[in-house]
């Protein structure tokens, strides 16, 4: 059995053909260029009809951003870079228009749904997943099963104050963990240091690379940062792994090493029994949980 399955990122949104064994037949990738209601709907509608024209898809998948009602699809919340996107009924939507069963879920608990059905974290029943990318998501597997909380927010780290009064974020907090651990922090943080105006992680991995000492101190500072609120996570969920993904996790090599280290350090005897794991499926992972939500829909 086939579904499509959809991934909306902060820059692109992915959508993908993928089997009921977890094999990803064909991808689309779109820039996520409109960051709006009807953009990101307009985007969905071609990815499913440009895949239903090669594949007999049963069901539909939607990781999307935001906190969102999971029985109706309906988007309760979202940052401030999302415009006209509150409120939206994407499942109803989708089912009127394609007649077709359709899940949604946020966009990073489908990756760590995603690694819990194919990938590094199939072997566990408590998971904390951290998914570090344009900005900072989550997901908590608890005894085998995704918890969704009141309104969609369970597992939302990026939004725990690491530093109170600190950097303003996008959901009217100050200090939130995403304007210090994100690709989009890691960047912002080294332009406000040094006046320069890069606009991407590859830009600043490429400085890293070349010893710039300044991008050298920042990504010191995102370690340390990424340890306390491992670990935060580690004390208050009691998860058997903490799982890493998103697509900062492709600049690993980097700061992996040192990180754990500092969370070692930086915990305690119960958090150093933690497995600190890396996900298998990369930035792949939100797009094969949307299709295992999906294939819970026909299977």
């Amino acid at each position: 059995m086939i579904v499509a399955a959809i991934d909306t990122g902060g820059t692109k949104i992915v959508g993908a053909a993928v089997d009921d064994a977890g094999n990803i037949l064909e991808t689309i990738r779109i820039a996520n260029t409109g960051r709006n209601g009807p953009f990101i709907m307009n985007t969905y509608r071609k990815i499913i009809s440009t895949l239903g024209e090669t594949y007999p898809v049963a069901a539909i998948g939607i990781g999307a951003g935001g906190r969102i009602e999971e029985e109706t699809g309906k988007i309760l919340y979202a940052v401030g870079i999302y415009r006209d996107y509150i409120g939206l009924e994407m499942k109803r939507e989708l089912e009127e228009e394609f007649h077709l069963p359709v899940a949604v879920t946020n966009d990073c608990r489908a990756a760590v749904i995603g690694e819990k059905w194919v990938g590094a974290a199939r072997d566990y029943s408590n998971i904390v997943g951290i998914i570090l990318g344009t900005g900072v998501g989550g997901g908590y597997i608890y005894h085998n099963h995704i918890l969704n909380g009141a309104a969609g927010g369970f597992g939302e780290i990026g939004h725990m104050i690491l530093y109170p009064d600190g950097r303003q974020c996008s959901c009217g907090q100050k200090g939130c963990a995403e304007q210090y651990i994100s690709g989009t922090a890691l960047w912002n943080i080294y332009n406000e240091e040094t006046g320069s105006n890069i606009t991407s992680g590859y830009e600043f991995f490429q400085r890293v690379k070349d010893n710039d000492q300044y991008a050298l101190a920042v990504l010191e500072q995102f370690k340390n940062d990424l340890a306390v609120c491992s670990v935060n996570c580690a004390n208050v969920f009691d998860p058997d792994i903490l799982l890493f993904g998103g697509g900062l996790m492709d600049t690993c090599e980097f700061w992996w090493d040192d990180f754990v280290q500092i969370y070692q350090s930086a915990g305690n005897q119960h958090t150093s029994s933690k497995r600190l794991v890396k996900a298998a499926n990369k930035n792949a992972a939100a797009l094969l949980g949307a299709a295992e939500t999906a294939l819970k829909l026909v299977l």
